[in-house]
């Protein structure tokens, strides 16, 4: 659909060729010869000619505006892709006192001896938590799957002994590395650790 600027061109060539087709009865009687108007046949066939190119013209101008988008409309910005942003490292759903009951899967084995066991499960959540059980737990390997009860705790060096029923330095080849990198977070104080069996159940 034109525009409003396109009409008055349309309608000028509309009027030229009425002109034109008028002319051509008159210059039919003779081809070379003027007509009462002073136009010859050589003249009207010169504004056929122009009046045919002012059509194509007009006809691209319209074809070229029907495809562009109209006043008011904008193009739809392009959607955005998804793109993986960094996320807050998962943190376990029960807080420090809460009762807990959970099975998860051993992704690491901090500590197993005579005395004790400290690994660390995931949890529901997705996060990964430590499990301190101060009675042993034979033949964990990382990938089991294990059913943990307890009490959430959070790790602090003063408490810990009284927190988990053991103490950091019996249990652990490496307390302080432990305790400085599970400052604050929540640990189980683990009454049982039961071993399910591995990852590919």
């Amino acid at each position: 659909m034109s525009s409003a600027a396109d009409r008055p061109t349309g309608r000028r060539a509309a009027a030229a060729l009425v002109a034109v087709l008028g002319l051509g009865g008159t210059a039919a009687c003779g081809q070379d010869q003027a007509t009462p108007d002073g136009v010859t046949a050589e003249q009207l066939r010169d504004v056929q000619d122009d009046v045919a190119a002012l059509e194509e013209r007009v006809a691209e101008l319209e074809a070229a505006r029907s495809s562009a988008p109209s006043s008011g409309e904008t193009s739809a910005p392009p959607t955005p892709t998804a793109t993986s942003s960094p996320t807050a490292t998962p943190t376990p759903t029960f807080r420090a006192g809460d009762d807990v009951s959970f099975r998860g899967e051993v992704v690491d084995l901090v500590a197993t001896t005579d005395i004790g066991t400290a690994v660390r499960v995931s949890t529901e959540s997705g996060a990964t938590v430590s499990v301190v059980s101060a009675t042993p737990v034979a033949d964990l390997d990382p990938g089991d799957v294990v059913q943990v009860t307890g009490t959430a705790t959070r790790v602090q060096r003063s408490s810990f002994e009284r927190d988990f029923g053991i103490a950091a330095d019996v249990l652990l080849d490496d307390p302080d590395a432990f305790l400085a990198e599970e400052a604050g977070r929540l640990a189980v104080a683990a009454d049982q650790v039961r071993l399910e069996g591995d990852g590919a159940d």
